[in-house]
């Protein structure tokens, strides 16, 4: 035998023994799987709408309206980790893995009181303290995209998972940041409650978000966003508990088919605002790359006079608004510059847009102080 051969030998047999030493040592730390009567004895008691469940909801509406009025993420963090929504959700996950319809039925009728109460809360929230104006927390969650969609899936997976091992069921509070629940049902409130009356910080009209009947659309752009994380974690929790050998998976997939059909419903209206999105980044970069569309000053002052750029849909058109400072030695031309951009953005895109944009013009001013050189 050649001394190839041997050493060819040698590798598969010290490969075959590390495989197995490793296999041992997964096997030692491998953890249990909760027992199936375990979890749905956890399940089941997490379904009831119990006084402290709408006690933690409501006190977590509170937070979340006031974080929302006051614009506060951090507020708002606070109302997503006390907020026990994400509990009857992932029960009902566990309902359709085993069909079991009493479990499923309870479990949506937490949600649906659940909801209601946050709404009603931040409804009334805005009519007792009288705010008109709508900042960014409340406005990001008016326009959910499919990336939205996205978190949601990968939040109700780790939902599920994390109920099925003992040792990082704790690690649901971090689920309940990252897929927020309770902020869109209190947008949704504070929607209502603006409706044709909400004015954005910002000084442009919510026209210019693509919010055309004001808080109506807030609230019905918010509530879609809760629509779409109800959903995602519906059916990947599902998913997961007949991954893991829960329940009866032919009668859980044809659950979840059905839920899934009813899903695109919504689909259109996700695709459509990621695709807003990325027109957007299109045209902040190409604002940058292209400075001379409207300075010669470079990419980088370009950068940073631009204040905001919003995109949506009217009428079938993609509208972009640019918000921009600009001295006023080069706003000369400014109207065939912006030709030449909008033709630049609408052949990157591949699609015709109308571009308009707001100039702030300023006076530059430039003033410099030093110490003085001693004298000799």
């Amino acid at each position: 035998m050649s001394k190839l051969s041997l050493l060819k030998q040698k590798i598969a047999s010290h490969l075959k023994t590390f495989s197995r030493r490793l296999s041992e040592l997964w096997g030692k730390l491998r953890e249990t799987p909760v027992s199936t009567e375990e979890l749905h004895i956890s399940m089941k008691r997490n379904a009831v709408p119990s006084p402290g469940f709408f006690l933690m909801l409501g006190l977590s509406g509170i937070i979340a309206t006031l974080g929302m009025i006051a614009n506060s993420a951090p507020t708002i963090i606070g109302a997503m980790i006390i907020a026990p929504l994400m509990s009857p959700i992932v029960s009902v996950a566990f309902g359709l893995a085993f069909m079991d319809l009493r479990l499923i039925l309870i479990s949506i009728f937490s949600i649906f009181t659940g909801t209601l109460l946050v709404i009603f809360i931040a409804y009334m929230g805005i009519e007792v303290i009288g705010v008109r104006i709508v900042g960014t927390e409340v406005l990001s969650r008016a326009s959910p995209s499919m990336l939205d969609l996205g978190v949601a899936l990968a939040a109700g997976c780790a939902a599920a998972f994390a109920q099925t091992r003992p040792s990082i069921t704790n690690s649901i509070a971090g689920v309940a940041i990252a897929v927020a629940l309770v902020p869109p049902l209190a947008a949704s409130g504070i929607g209502l409650s603006l409706g044709a009356k909400a004015t954005s910080e910002t000084g442009l009209s919510l026209g210019e978000f693509g919010l055309y009947s004001g808080g109506y659309d807030i609230a019905a752009g918010a509530f879609l966003l809760f629509l779409t994380n109800l959903i995602g974690i519906i059916v990947i929790g599902t998913l997961v508990f007949v991954a893991q050998r829960y329940g009866d998976w032919r009668k859980a997939l044809t659950a979840v088919a059905i839920i899934s059909m009813l899903s695109f419903l919504f689909v259109p209206t996700l695709q459509e605002t990621l695709h807003e999105i990325y027109v957007k980044n299109r045209v902040i970069r190409l604002a940058v790359k292209r400075s001379h569309s409207f300075t010669d000053n470079g990419a980088e002052n370009l950068a940073q006079k631009i204040e905001s750029v919003n995109v949506n849909y009217l009428d079938g058109m993609l509208n972009v608004n640019i918000v921009m400072f600009l001295t006023r030695e080069h706003m000369e031309g400014a109207q065939a510059r912006l030709d030449d951009f909008r033709r630049v953005i609408s052949e990157e895109i591949g699609e015709p847009i109308a571009m308009e944009v707001d100039v702030i013009p300023i006076d530059f001013l430039r003033l410099r102080s030093s110490q003085p050189k001693p004298t000799k």
